[in-house]
């Protein structure tokens, strides 16, 4: 799983992960209505995958973005004490959807092999550790 942007503030990680990944960590900390948020999720995504233009046109965005190769099977955001879990949309963070007021900022890219690794994480970007984590 990949941590792929990050809100300094908060402590909150916007992260991409594969089926397994979700399955073992973050899926079990859902309540019912983050189960049923990331099921319309995976269902609104799957009907307009093959839709002419959106589809590809959603991912080529979604890549030059976030700065990804790949868009993942599914998108959390976790806090570093696994407090805060959600699922959400793959252009959550996107600046733009949120009037230019969105708490995520673009981050150097991490790789993690487990929630745990987030406690002590330090997010940075081009090199430079974000302020006030």
């Amino acid at each position: 799983m990949k941590v792929i942007a990050c809100c300094p503030g908060s402590g909150e990680f916007w992260i991409a992960c594969n089926k397994e990944e979700a399955e073992k960590w973050f899926i079990p900390l859902l309540d019912e209505n983050g189960l049923q948020s990331l099921n319309n999720w995976f269902n609104l995504y799957a009907s307009r995958k093959d839709q002419p233009d959106h589809g590809e046109a959603y991912e080529s965005t979604i890549k030059e973005v976030m700065k990804v190769d790949e868009i993942a099977y599914a998108y959390f955001n976790v806090s570093r004490d696994l407090s805060v879990c959600y699922a959400d949309v793959a252009h959550h963070p996107f600046h733009q959807l949120w009037n230019g007021y969105s708490p995520f900022c673009l981050c150097d890219q991490v790789e993690i092999s487990s929630p745990d690794e987030l406690k002590e994480l330090v997010m940075t970007y081009q090199g430079k550790p974000y302020e006030g984590q």
